[in-house]
């Protein structure tokens, strides 16, 4: 019988658990954007307390982002002095840790919130630039690796969209085009960090001409074809409707995309109990899970579960710590 603190692999990780913590919005930091002690502390809390994997919260690029108030300051002086203490405490008790980013707007020089069909080829290679830069400072600051999130509504996810992306050259239009900009990332990323390049996607987009299902399972393999080492499937908003059988909304999808990539594929959504983790590990082909708010309403929720064998998360999917941009829970803080 599997179980969700089996000791597995994930790529070239070898991990204590099956478990994976995203994280969302870090407004915890003290004036200039350093990290405050409670960011400290839970990263502490959270890497002891028997997760597998650690993604961070969400690294903008520009300042003058939609979320950057809300995000991990990137661009404080003290940001690799106070980030390679996070990733030593996580590598204090084993676990790997990737920097994620995500941001909304992007500026090309010309327009602070250039699209996709704004951008010329000057403003891809300078996006990818900027990219690729903020994986290198990530490297400098102990990260195991990036996951670069174009799920969601963030800048990446609407630039693959056929939605919002008409471009007639090689970025726009076909499937591989639109990707395009993306898998050139990763190929330099691989080659001149070597760092595991995570990729976070929606499993569909729901929107007229957008993403279906069928599409974003398509994606899903040209990314495992141009050497993205791991795949994270969420939604494009964060609540979504279990189906009709009572399954996990995404279930069905994470089971065939297994099958068909040599990647990891991790799973997340609305995960809260360890019963509900164990069955999906038991009758199903998924490896890995993630989870976000269970981490906001407690970092070492994972003891508990571990030392019972069971467990049920506090967390009450109020969504106060998403409404709010925060990392913190507003039930039990």
């Amino acid at each position: 019988m599997k179980d969700i603190f089996d000791k597995v692999e994930f790529g070239k990780f070898k991990l204590k658990s099956r478990v994976i913590r995203t994280g969302g919005w870090e407004r915890e930091t003290e004036s200039g954007g350093f990290l405050s002690p409670a960011i400290f502390d839970r990263y502490e809390n959270i890497s002891k307390s028997g997760v597998g994997l650690i993604v961070s919260e969400m690294f903008a690029l520009d300042p003058k982002d939609r979320f950057y108030p809300y995000s991990t300051n990137m661009n404080y002086r003290g940001f690799i002095k106070d980030y390679k203490q996070i990733t030593g405490i996580a590598h204090e008790f084993d676990v790997p840790i990737l920097g994620q980013l995500a941001f909304f707007f992007y500026d090309d020089g010309d327009n602070q919130k250039a699209e996709a069909n704004d951008l010329t080829k000057e403003g891809i290679r300078r996006l990818q630039a900027e990219v690729i830069m903020a994986a290198k400072k990530l490297s400098f600051a102990g990260f195991d690796g990036i996951q670069i999130n174009m799920a969601h509504n963030f800048y990446l996810s609407r630039f693959v969209n056929p939605y919002f992306n008409q471009r007639k050259d090689k970025y726009g239009g076909s499937t591989e085009n639109r990707l395009r900009i993306i898998c050139e990332i990763i190929k330099v990323i691989k080659k001149t960090i070597g760092f595991h390049v995570s990729i976070r996607i929606n499993t569909e987009d729901g929107r007229k001409g957008g993403i279906t299902p069928e599409e974003s399972f398509k994606m899903c393999k040209i990314l495992a074809e141009n050497d993205a080492d791991s795949i994270q499937i969420t939604a494009r908003t964060i609540s979504f409707k279990l189906n009709d059988s009572k399954k996990h909304a995404f279930l069905d999808y994470a089971d065939k995309l297994i099958n068909e990539v040599n990647i990891p594929i991790i799973l997340g959504g609305t995960l809260r109990d360890m019963e509900t983790m164990n069955n999906i590990l038991n009758t199903s082909n998924v490896e890995f899970m993630s989870l976000a708010k269970p981490f906001v309403a407690q970092a070492d929720f994972l003891c508990d579960w571990k030392r019972d064998g069971k467990g049920v998360s506090r967390c009450k999917g109020c969504n106060n710590c998403y409404s709010k941009k925060s990392s913190k829970c507003y039930q039990f803080d």
